[in-house]
């Protein structure tokens, strides 16, 4: 059996979680069909969208569209997928006509931007409740990006949740016994990682006197601001700010230091997260970590058995959070054991793989009672 995965680009370097559910199909052979091919193309059976001018520009004006772009209609006659897998809500919507042309099972994918942003810009609710009708399975990350789908309309029975997969039996576990002062955070510098918020708690630490040391990873639209903020501050060798790094940099730091702080908060403009993939990582790794309870953070975090968890913007329980694992390696232990632990019930690829796939064949057996 064969499925066909659709996303417009294929695939920006943070889109991991992505590829790693397409690399790993166990019962279905993917098929790729983008119309920019990008990053996490090697060895895989994909079609691109053509260049040609006549057949290039009439793509490009069905995409700018919202519609199916017609080279699809050719994958599909020369693979003949069981079913159709659209990645995001937009690229999703422009899978419609293909769908309702060929009679497949539609699985819509919804990763964050697409169910709080997306939906506030112009037209869009509307081509969401024709989404919401036309579609046969929609996948969340989270419970809670299940609730905000649900909100926007969509069929509650039709929305399954399926976690972020990773190889988790690849990642190496060091079980923390006690915790030091070297903190890190990671993610691309905006509103939502709240950034400012693990800066402010560095601030208020230094000033008790305790020392701790701030490695920040990543860029973003806010660096400039924060690396104000923290001269201001005079915190220039207590918080240090590393840039872009890449993953395989960034799981040796883990192991480096001694908290991962994931203070993430809904943005103002709506903007949230859903479970970020390097806290997932972290757990995996036994790192201890403190996050805010922000989206589906909760659900990874939970206070006291897996890590530490915070409200959302609070620099004074995010610094006392951080005090509670310096003085208490016991608890320490407890969490870096049972970080590993949820990773591996919840967040392993063959066993979320396992899970898609029998979403596949649901959405194949009701196709088959329909007909």
């Amino acid at each position: 059996m064969k499925v066909l995965h659709f996303k417009t680009t294929y695939l920006n370097l943070s889109e991991t979680f992505i590829n790693r559910f397409v690399q790993n199909h166990q019962k279905f052979k993917p098929v790729i069909a983008t119309c920019y091919p990008k990053h996490y193309t090697g060895d895989m059976n994909i079609y691109s969208m053509p260049t040609s001018p006549v057949k290039g520009t009439w793509n490009s004006f069905l995409l700018k569209l919202n519609k199916s772009p017609s080279f699809l209609y050719d994958v599909v006659n020369k693979e003949n997928p069981d079913l159709i897998h659209g990645h995001f809500g937009l690229d999703s919507y422009r899978l419609i006509g293909l769908k309702k042309h060929f009679n497949l099972p539609l699985i819509v994918n919804f990763y964050g931007y697409d169910v709080i942003r997306l939906p506030k810009e112009f037209g869009w609710k509307q081509r969401y409740k024709k989404l919401a009708k036309e579609g046969d399975l929609f996948i969340t990350g989270s419970e809670d990006m299940r609730a905000n789908v649900i909100d926007l309309g969509f069929p509650e029975e039709k929305i399954e949740v399926l976690k972020l997969g990773m190889d988790i039996d690849s990642i190496e576990f060091q079980h923390r016994t006690s915790a030091g002062p070297k903190l890190m955070m990671v993610g691309r510098m905006v509103e939502k990682k709240g950034f400012k918020y693990a800066i402010e708690a560095v601030d208020l630490l230094t000033k008790q006197g305790t020392d701790v040391q701030l490695d920040l990873y990543g860029d973003g639209e806010l660096r400039s601001d924060l690396e104000k903020m923290v001269k201001k501050r005079g915190l220039n060798n207590q918080v240090i700010f590393h840039g872009q790094t890449k993953n395989e940099a960034i799981f040796e730091e883990l192991y480096r230091h001694d908290m991962l702080l994931v203070p993430s908060v809904q943005a103002k403009d709506g903007d949230r997260e859903g479970i970020p993939q390097t806290t997932v990582e972290g757990l995996a790794t036994g790192i201890p970590v403190i996050a805010s309870d922000h989206a589906g953070l909760p659900e990874l975090v939970i206070n006291e058995e897996t890590g530490l968890q915070i409200p959302e913007r609070e620099s004074q329980a995010l610094s006392e959070a951080i005090k509670k694992y310096l003085e208490n390696p016991g608890l320490v232990a407890r969490v870096s054991q049972s970080g590993r632990k949820i990773t591996e019930e919840n967040h392993n690829i063959h066993s979320q793989i396992e899970k898609l796939e029998k979403f596949y064949d649901q959405c194949l057996t009701s196709l088959r009672i329909s007909k």
